[in-house]
Formats: C-alpha cells, structure tokens, sequence
C-alpha cells in the first residue's frame, strides 16, 4: 500500500513589508515612467497586494496559483494557506477560480482538479502590529489542524516558486524530516543575495548539522575548507508532526526580531530532540518575490520557460 502523499503548508501571513517598501518606493518616485518603460514591466500592483497575489504570468497566474501548480503535478492534494485573519484577499482570489464551490474558508477544487485548499489563521497577539514569526505560523496551522500531529507535511514559503521535481522529491525521501538544499552556483541570484541565504552544515549521511543564517564569509570559506557543498536552504521543508511540534512549543522568541523563527525550531530539533533532517540536494534556479524589483526578474523568468517548453 503506498504512503498517502503530505499535505502542503503554505506560509502566506508575512507582513510582506521589504516588498510593500519598495513598491512604495517605486509608486512615488518621479522616475516610475522611466523604470516602465526601460523595464517594459506590466504595470505594478498596489502596494497592499499581498505578494502571493501579485499576477506573474500572460494568464494572471500569481504565486501562489504557479506554487499550486507545480504542488499539484507533483502529486499533492491537500494545500493548507497561513493567512492573516480576515484573509478576504486570498478568499476571493480562490473564489473567483471556483465561485459554485465556495464553503466557509475551504475551497475544493481551488486550482486544480483533485486539490483542495484550505485557510488556517495566524492571529496576532494583542500589543503586535506584525505576526510573530514563521515557527508561530505553523504553530497556530497545526493548533487549528491537529490532525498534523502525526502526519507528514511539506512547508513552504509562499513567494518562491519552486519546482514540482523539487516537491516530489522531498515526498519520496524517506526520512520523515527533511529539506531542499539548493547549490548556490545554480541560483541566478546577484552574489550579495546569495550570500545572504542560509547555508548547510551536513554530515557523512546527508543529515544537516548547522543551519548558519545570513553567513559571513570567514565561515563560508572554513565550510569550503572542510570540503563542505555550499547548499542553502530556500524554506522548502518535510516534517514530521510530532517531530516538529515539541521544537515549536520550545522555540524561544529571537531577542532583537521578537518573532519565534522556524530555522531557531529546526536547530532545536536538531540539537535538542535528536531529529534528524535529511538535506536533498538540488541544482535548479528558485525565483522568489522579495522586493519590487524581483517582479519582473519572475515574469522574464517564466517567459524563458513558456518559450523553451514551446520548443521542445
């Protein structure tokens, strides 16, 4: 009997605030026509969009719709969104793609055939403006899904688009926790970008040992030393339920962001518990929407694939 395939948790409830910044930036400035035109961008979406909901494709496809997409061809059947609460954004984007199969924040159906899409909400606590953090997200998730407990699941973040391959692979690995490590000379980042993603300590058996965010380079060249791939780490990850959920409520609150992070919950799965995390590793591109200037980076980017899939 094959195993029944892991729900896909989708992180959706970030502020989102480097990119609002920046479109901000963008809608003021007195150079917004000259940037059209030597761009030949589309125009810009306002700058409240949620970034998962900003059209990418010629179809108006957004992220989130693309993100499905690939979940889907992979496999996956059941996608759980992390949303703000009231999340109407979100509802009527969904809703506008199935609008007779409406119920109360579940949309079967969504995207695709056979995918279903449902909402948890990451409230946020009295006294905060902003959410506390991706390890609280999934806290919440799995509070309003206990169901998750014992189960395995895919997280991922909601503004990269990531490969079905990529998906599926993490499905058929067969340790319970695990990750995507991407080699950082496939990512078609600028390097300052690059050198900003986490990097990847693993051993002898391909299970990770460090999760070194924001690397400076005294330890990325002692890494390459030791004879260390330099994979990073794109947010795409498998858990167990169980696994996971004891590292979540021991995740303290990180003194200076004030939010409970998901590496910080990862390390003490690691360090703490004794999980141990298979890293996959990865040779492919992973275009993501962090500012407003990746925007259009991400629709070049589709458009070269929509043009080679046509050629061959």
């Amino acid at each position: 009997m094959s195993k029944p395939k892991p729900t896909l948790v989708v992180l959706a409830a970030g502020a989102s605030s480097r990119m609002k910044k920046s479109l901000d930036a963008i809608h003021l400035s007195q150079s917004q026509k000259q940037y059209s035109e030597q761009t030949h961008a589309q125009e810009l979406p306002a700058s409240n969009t949620h970034k998962g909901l900003i059209p990418l494709d010629q179809n108006g496809k957004t992220s989130i719709d693309l993100l499905i997409d690939q979940a889907t061809e992979a496999g996956i059947e059941r996608v759980i969104m992390i949303i703000q609460p009231p999340g109407n954004a979100f509802k009527e984007h969904f809703a506008s793609k199935d609008r007779d199969r409406v119920n109360d924040g579940v949309f079967p159906q969504a995207a695709k055939q056979n995918t279903s899409v449902d909402f948890a909400y990451q409230n946020i606590p009295p006294g905060r403006v902003k959410p506390m953090g991706t390890a609280d997200a999934i806290q919440q998730c799995m509070l309003q899904f206990p169901e998750l407990h014992q189960q395995e699941f895919l997280v991922c973040n909601a503004d990269n688009l990531y490969s079905s391959q990529a998906f599926r692979a993490l499905i058929n690995v067969k340790s319970e926790n695990a990750l995507i490590g991407y080699d950082r000379d496939f990512l078609d980042f600028p390097l300052d970008k690059i050198r900003s993603f986490a990097l990847l300590v693993s051993d002898q058996n391909q299970c990770m040992t460090e999760l070194t965010e924001k690397p400076d380079q005294e330890t990325t060249q002692r890494l390459i030393a030791q004879g260390q791939q330099l994979n990073v780490s794109m947010n795409l990850w498998k858990f167990y339920g169980a696994a996971l959920w004891a590292a979540l409520e021991d995740c303290p609150i990180h003194p200076e962001r004030q939010e409970k992070e998901l590496p910080t919950a990862v390390r003490l799965m690691i360090d703490q518990h004794k999980a141990n995390i298979k890293v996959v590793q990865r040779k492919e591109h992973v275009p993501d929407l962090t500012q407003a200037s990746d925007i259009e980076a991400v629709r070049h980017f589709l458009q070269r694939q929509a043009s080679n899939s046509s050629q061959e």
